[in-house]
């Protein structure tokens, strides 16, 4: 499968009339089928100290290397939007950073991606009917809830988790099926074969539950699915009320920051991942609007195809180091390793000591004003993982004086959060005056792909990056995948703005090529919808107008003490964590046996990944 060859014709319009294709809107509900530990002091001390570093000041890795490249805060012209007008906000205070030279819009751009979360799942409940901005609408889960049937006869509403605190930011659990497979039957209902029902993804047989050719999703598998997934990752029959957990979400008090910041900046309703399959493909897609033909990670060829020359298909990354415009992916710590990096390795490989940095170094440049013009944020995947993924494993369950307590707040969406909460503040509080800082930086929020959870718009018709032939497991690429999170922020975006715009995982790549003059990647980021629709505002929010963030609880630091913490040594990966491993294991070549828990894949990454990334 040639790097161009991800699927088969449907017209551009398709994609660009992705509310038409997706049911409305707002008429989704009939479509979908529904009735209606303590931080160490290193990162702490820094972001308290580090947000009034003089503007220039030259520190870490990072800050070298845009000063060598000589690119730093002067890259680019602005975001190329237009403000909306009526939605200025009163002129910058005196004694805060000046707005941007250039007007609305932004110079530096920071990414991060969670992992495997969809819309309706972090943000269906984000708000109420009488809580939407005046004259707005919302693609969200407000109103009656929708009603879905399950086995056996019985009916499912969509809902908010409910259980104890640690049990509802573990959910939903177990971990539901994120491969096209089981998209397929989630979005169209469809097993076929039906033995493909007790079969894991390797073993399942053609059509990979596709449905017939010119059928439409209807939403209404999920429960079916959730079913399936449970049967095989548990061994048993799931029980009525642990299927509910197929068709639940979060409210906006269960994740503060991340409802925060929806509210009070740009939330996007209609952003949609890149192809219904896990988090490899989609990852793929954001930084290459190519999965290479891949709808697995790992199946079909082991996680080394990502290593063929096949997959040698140039990124956003390359295009912007042609053209002399600064870059940057920064992965955690105490991880060494870089999913990003690893999963383009045939186009990357040559950057990983002069582009790649760890997360230490991402907090110097935003401090010092030296970020790059593009910066993409990795959270940490293995041991301890903040990366939002739902937890794989049971949950620890123990008697107080006859009273059930939960453990495992570690590694839960309240980890993310708090990684979130660090990386906002520290955007929040940058003031250089000569580089990056708080007036000229958008932080982009989202995430890979939706990871089985529920969402109830049907994924549109897609403009398929290559040639037309069909790629593993016959898929052809002429869909994307699902709705998932994605929130912009920036001083130049109003406070409760809804961005409508039908964006996908090609529109990163949009935006960046139409800002800076570089030509597409492929078919799929050609002309699609870029995120300008995010900068609303004539005249920039002072920092004084942008909300505080407060995390629910501060995880441990892995980076200050031994990063699997004591109890949790057998604790198994979650899929990214056994993929990246397979990556790592795949690159260097050792006989090594693939880690499959925390402790391992600590030891794993600590013989292996040590110096692969970041400045020598």
């Amino acid at each position: 499968m040639a790097g161009g060859s991800d699927g088969a014709g449907s017209a551009r319009d398709g994609e660009r009339g992705a509310r038409d294709a997706g049911g409305g809107e707002r008429g989704t509900r009939d479509a979908g089928g529904g009735e209606g530990g303590d931080r160490g002091h290193s990162r702490r001390d820094f972001l308290k100290f580090g947000g009034v570093a003089a503007g220039g000041a030259v520190v870490g890795g990072a800050a070298g290397f845009a000063a060598a490249r000589a690119t730093g805060a002067g890259n680019g012209a602005g975001a190329g939007a237009s403000a909306r007008p009526g939605h200025s906000v009163a002129a910058t205070p005196p004694g805060t950073i000046p707005p941007r030279p250039g007007g609305p819009g932004w110079d530096h751009l920071v990414v991060v991606m969670f992992e495997n979360r969809s819309f309706d799942n972090l943000l269906g409940h984000l708000y109420a009917e009488d809580e939407l901005p005046a004259g707005e609408t919302f693609a969200g889960l407000q109103g009656d809830p929708i009603r879905i049937d399950g086995p056996h006869g019985r009916s499912y509403e969509t809902h908010a988790y409910t259980g104890t605190t640690d049990e509802i930011m573990s959910s939903p659990r177990p971990d539901p099926g994120e491969d096209y497979p089981h998209v397929n039957t989630q979005l169209f209902g469809t097993v076929d074969p039906k033995r493909n029902a007790e079969l894991q993804v390797s073993q399942m047989e053609k059509p990979y539950n596709a449905p017939p050719a010119g059928s439409r999703p209807t939403m209404r598998g999920f429960v079916h699915d959730y079913h399936n997934a449970f049967h095989m990752e548990l061994g048993r029959v799931p029980t009525g009320d642990e299927l509910e957990m197929a068709l639940g979400g979060f409210t906006p008090d269960m994740l503060p920051v991340l409802s925060t910041l929806a509210k009070r900046f740009a939330v996007f309703d209609g952003w949609h991942c890149g192809v219904p399959g896990p988090t490899f493909c989609n990852r793929s897609f954001f930084h290459a609007s190519t999965s290479h033909g891949y709808v697995t990670n790992h199946d079909n060829g082991g996680t080394e195809k990502w290593f063929r020359k096949s997959a040698a298909s140039p990124t956003v990354f390359n295009r912007l180091d042609e053209a002399g415009i600064s870059w940057a992916v920064y992965y955690d710590d105490s991880q060494h390793v870089s999913m990003t990096g690893l999963i383009h390795k045939p186009v990357l490989e040559r950057f990983w000591h002069t582009n790649f940095f760890p997360m230490s170094d991402f907090y110097a440049s935003v401090a010092d004003g030296t970020l790059p013009a593009y910066a993409f944020v990795e959270p940490r995947m293995l041991y301890d993982h903040n990366d939002m993924h739902p937890p794989v494993g049971t949950v620890d369950v123990t008697e107080v004086d006859g009273v059930k307590v939960t453990g495992g707040t570690i590694s839960d969406v309240r980890a993310g959060e708090a990684l979130l909460h660090e990386i906002y503040s520290s955007v929040r509080s940058s003031a250089s005056t000569t580089g990056s800082n708080a007036m000229n930086t958008m932080l982009l929020v989202v995430f890979d792909e939706h990871g089985g959870t529920f969402d109830h718009v049907p994924p549109p018709a897609a403009t398929p990056p290559g040639d037309g032939s069909p790629g593993e497991m016959d898929f052809t690429f002429d869909r994307l995948g699902l709705r998932v999170p994605a929130i912009a922020i920036s001083a130049y975006t109003a406070a409760g703005t809804i961005v409508h715009d039908p964006v996908h995982h090609g529109s990163l790549i949009s935006t960046l090529t139409g800002k800076y003059g570089l030509e597409p990647l492929t078919k799929r980021d050609d002309g699609a919808p870029t995120i300008d629709g995010a900068v609303t505002l004539d005249a920039p929010r002072p920092v004084t107008d942008w909300p505080q963030t407060h995390p629910q609880y501060t995880p441990r630091n892995p980076e200050g003490s031994d990063p699997v913490p004591e109890g949790h040594d057998d604790r198994p990966l979650t899929p990214p964590g056994r993929n990246l491993m397979g990556l790592l294991k795949a690159h260097t070549g050792t006989d090594d046996a693939l880690p499959k828990t925390w402790r391992e894949a600590h030891a794993f990454v600590e013989a292996h990944g040590r110096g692969l990334f970041g400045p020598q």
